[in-house]
């Protein structure tokens, strides 16, 4: 099957999954974390399945990288900022995990790895190969700088929001109200930076294949992020009246 025709398939694949992640999640609280529950088959190690959740979305789009090295051109750039996130997610967000969470249902973990094997490929196959950059010009371009900007403060707020909750939890199981930076104004600021981050992809690499993967992230963390909001207003009775779920001053 010639290339631009798997790409057009993965797209519109991934599309169409956005909208069932998002009305399947409104009702239906994926199973870790605080939501962890029996009835979704084997379930594995946490940290382990994170590993293999998020390794196969910095693979595939480096695997795409090297194949499609002859029109790679300046898509290195976007390589660099990509693995950034994975990197993190992949590496270094498990390892903070400490050892007490010990399962994950391994159907999730599995469905995830198909879907970031499918998007690393969307996302590597349109950047280096069917619409390669060429032109250094782009990086002054008013879009490659502001998504650029949006990318790295939603990572940063991202991270920052990761290592409050890392931080102040008491432990396995155990949950307090999480205090400090945008937890302020939201319940689910990491949410919220995953949001801001990958619009910003969208913007600084203008393409289909980036706005695909925003509309799949907000459909997949913002349903999650109300359940969770609605999970800390019933478990905390003191928990702040003011604090939205992941949209500061609105929802």
């Amino acid at each position: 099957m010639p290339l631009n025709d798997m790409y057009q398939i993965a797209l519109i694949i991934q599309l169409a999954a956005s909208v069932l992640v998002f009305v399947s999640l409104l009702f239906v609280s994926a199973p870790y974390g605080k939501f962890s529950r029996k009835g979704w088959g084997l379930m594995v190690n946490s940290i382990s399945a994170w590993i293999l959740m998020e390794l196969p979305a910095a693979l595939t789009i480096a695997l795409c990288a090297w194949l499609f090295r002859s029109t790679l051109g300046w898509g290195w750039v976007f390589l660099i900022i990509w693995e950034t996130h994975y990197v993190y997610r992949t590496f270094i967000f498990p390892a903070r995990m400490g050892s007490g969470r010990k399962t994950f249902p391994l159907s999730m973990a599995l469905s995830a790895v198909f879907f970031n094997v499918m998007n690393g490929f969307i996302n590597g196959a349109y950047l280096f190969r069917i619409r390669p950059l060429t032109d250094p010009s782009w990086f002054a371009d008013p879009r490659f700088l502001a998504g650029t900007a949006m990318f790295f403060i939603g990572f940063a707020i991202h991270v920052d929001s990761d290592r409050r909750i890392q931080s102040q939890k008491p432990g396995p199981g155990r949950y307090i109200i999480p205090q400090g930076g945008l937890f302020r104004w939201v319940s689910c600021p990491n949410y919220l930076g995953e949001i801001i981050q990958w619009f910003g992809w969208a913007v600084l690499t203008w393409s289909p294949a980036g706005l695909a993967f925003a509309v799949f992230t907000f459909a997949n963390v913002f349903p999650r992020g109300l359940s969770g909001h609605r999970w800390y207003r019933d478990n905390f009775s003191d928990y702040p009246v003011g604090r939205k779920a992941v949209i500061p001053g609105l929802i």
